[in-house]
């Protein structure tokens, strides 16, 4: 009698623990990698990270009803505020391409899970990859005897844009660029892309939405 029981409760922990492993799994997000797009011929139009190296950014295509929305995701990891940061940091991911993982995982509103990422599981999700130490936003260059530091975050900016309107950017719908949307809003006009989407809508979220709508030169 005591071993038929101790048989029946034996067997209900592992029932249990199958039903919490099943949930866990359930509950764990599929890891979706992808790799990493090089900008092509950005580095004869100036526009190369701290150490030359081409810029580069992450794509993973929509499709259904998000096929003509974009959200752009733009890396963070602070500044370089002169030029021996900004030669050390050449020397790191943070400042070429060529130090960089070459695949990403894509997650939170990166992620194609309809169950984690509602909003935009299916829009064209796009990281652009930061290695110009200013918040793509500078253009100058530093000489330091035989070596060049490249402080080109603007034209890094126009380079990795201009290649996303031949792959569908043009044709957007939606576009949300999270909050550095804020940032660019109040940088001089001619920063920002010069062919926005034709009729498409910019916004970033959490309270700081700005809608422009309109047909840009």
């Amino acid at each position: 009698m005591a071993r038929r029981r101790l048989w029946t409760w034996a067997a209900a922990v592992v029932v249990v623990a199958a039903a919490a492993a099943a949930a866990a799994a359930a509950g764990q997000e599929k890891r979706l990698l992808v790799g990493m797009t090089l900008v092509p011929g950005a580095a004869s139009t100036g526009a190369v990270c701290l150490d030359g190296s081409p810029p580069a950014y992450h794509l993973h295509r929509g499709s259904g009803a998000g096929a003509r929305g974009w959200l752009l995701q733009f890396e963070g990891g602070g500044w370089c505020n002169d030029a021996p940061s900004c030669a050390a940091r050449a020397g790191t991911r943070r400042g070429s391409t060529r130090l960089m993982s070459k695949l990403e995982v894509f997650s939170g509103v990166l992620s194609n899970d309809p169950a984690r990422n509602p909003d935009f599981y299916n829009w064209n999700r796009v990281k652009l990859r930061y290695c110009d130490g200013g918040s793509f936003a500078g253009d100058s260059e530093f000489r330091n005897g035989s070596s060049v530091i490249y402080m080109r975050g603007q034209r890094i900016w126009d380079a990795i844009i201009a290649d996303l309107l031949t792959k569908g950017l043009a044709k957007a719908e939606k576009v949300s660029a999270g909050a550095a949307l804020r940032l660019l809003s109040r940088r001089p006009s001619y920063i920002l892309p010069l062919r926005q989407p034709r009729g498409a809508s910019w916004g970033c979220r959490h309270g700081e939405m700005h809608e422009r709508r309109g047909v840009f030169p």
